[in-house]
């Protein structure tokens, strides 16, 4: 006799909870593409260099213009489609390396080399041009596509989605960029996996007891109350542990034993802030903005802000311990780097990657996939209903 359950089962195994290769697809994304990423930051784009950058599974060149602003332009050449990031630019335009085609920063080409000083065809007639499927002047040559940017908080933003007007977000904000009192660094980091899991990984505390014991946490056996709050494009889990305690560098955050308060944030479509904060004068935030580059290849940038609680001028204090601050992030994230090649071993390991289960403490990991399932079909009508839960989960 069948079994009235194997029909749901059998859609529970086949049905992947995370389709990766559709969310870095340009084409099949759907309005997951409707906010904006982080291309670059700010140093890494300078004058008079084009800097290659793939979203999307798109090729993207970036260069400054005459006036210093970003520019993004698709990167090939309408000629013979060569890179045109293996090019160069000057003053504010920039040039193909195969016959030297020079684009403006709006993508119309503006000088064609073999045309010479009158930039013209000269033998053929109009007649002749167009039988021939030729073009007379550059201005008839067509534009390259041209992506909106922006810069702020030292960091410099792409929108893939056409018109940034219909940007669903403003850029996400940098937490504590203009706070003096604070000290902000980035790190860029290239994981060999996809956008949400990679949010979701950020976001999950019953890792660090594994992959980062003792450089975070060490197994404990405590009962960690938290609350998921789904709402208006966000997931925030706030955890309700007064013992709470980080190892490693929260000795130097909290050296009067303040209680920590730990919560995570995640905004749509690829944003996550995790914070740690010891009473009114000492934190930690982590926020890191994921931009797809592939199916399981992402770039992350990562604004480690923290601020330290000592009487010293906080900004010496602050500048003595910023390579100490430095080396430790690096090391953690460089753990979140390897487990996140050890999932997408898994992840493409024959059919059935991306079909996820889980328990209660997999609660706010089910709210990240809903949006991002939501927005990957096209983000229609209101998306996932708010609401707020109470979990508990063991570490």
């Amino acid at each position: 006799m069948r079994n009235p359950n194997d029909a749901q089962n059998l859609a529970l195994v086949t049905t992947p909870s995370v389709d990766l290769d559709a969310e870095a697809d340009l084409t099949r994304c759907g309005a997951l593409k409707d906010f904006w990423y982080v291309a670059c930051l700010s140093t890494d784009l300078t004058p008079g260099k084009p800097l290659a950058r793939t979203l999307f599974g798109t090729n993207v060149v970036l260069f400054r213009d005459e006036h210093g602003r970003p520019v993004a332009l698709r990167d090939r050449c309408l000629h013979r489609n060569a890179r045109l990031s293996a090019g160069a630019v000057f003053h504010g335009r920039i040039g193909c390396p195969y016959h030297g085609w020079v684009y403006d920063a709006s993508g119309a080409v503006v000088e064609v080399p073999s045309l010479g000083p009158k930039q013209c065809g000269e033998a053929l007639d109009a007649r002749g041009h167009a039988s021939a499927g030729l073009q007379v002047r550059p201005c008839d040559l067509g534009k390259l596509q041209r992506f909106d940017t922006l810069e702020q908080d030292g960091l410099v933003f792409i929108f893939m989605g056409g018109d940034a007007m219909r940007a669903r977000r403003p850029a996400f904000r940098v937490p504590y960029w203009d706070d003096p009192k604070w000290t902000v660094y980035f790190m860029v980091t290239r994981f060999p996996n996809g956008v949400t899991n990679l949010v979701e990984n950020f976001m999950d505390v019953p890792h660090t007891v594994f992959v980062h014991e003792g450089w975070f946490r060490r197994v404990a056996s405590k009962r960690v109350p938290a609350t998921v709050k789904r709402s208006e494009g966000s997931v925030l889990v706030t955890y309700k542990q007064g013992e709470d305690t980080v190892t490693g560098l929260g000795r130097i955050f909290n050296p009067g034993g303040e209680v920590m308060v730990h919560t995570d944030h995640y905004f749509v479509p690829n944003i996550t802030r995790v914070d740690y904060m010891w009473g009114e004068r000492s934190g930690f935030a982590i926020n890191s903005q994921v931009t797809p580059i592939g199916p399981t290849d992402s770039l992350v940038y990562t604004a480690i802000s923290y601020r330290l609680p000592y009487d010293l001028p906080r900004s010496l204090v602050a500048r003595a311990l910023k390579p100490l601050v430095k080396w430790y992030t690096t090391q953690v994230i460089l753990q979140d780097v390897e487990i996140m090649k050890v999932q997408r071993e898994g992840l493409l390991n024959g059919p059935g990657g991306g079909v996820f289960t889980g328990t209660e403490a997999d609660l706010l990991h089910s709210d990240i996939e809903s949006y991002r399932r939501w927005l990957r079909e096209g983000g229609h009508g209101p998306g996932p209903g708010d609401e707020e839960r109470d979990i508990v989960f063991w570490i």
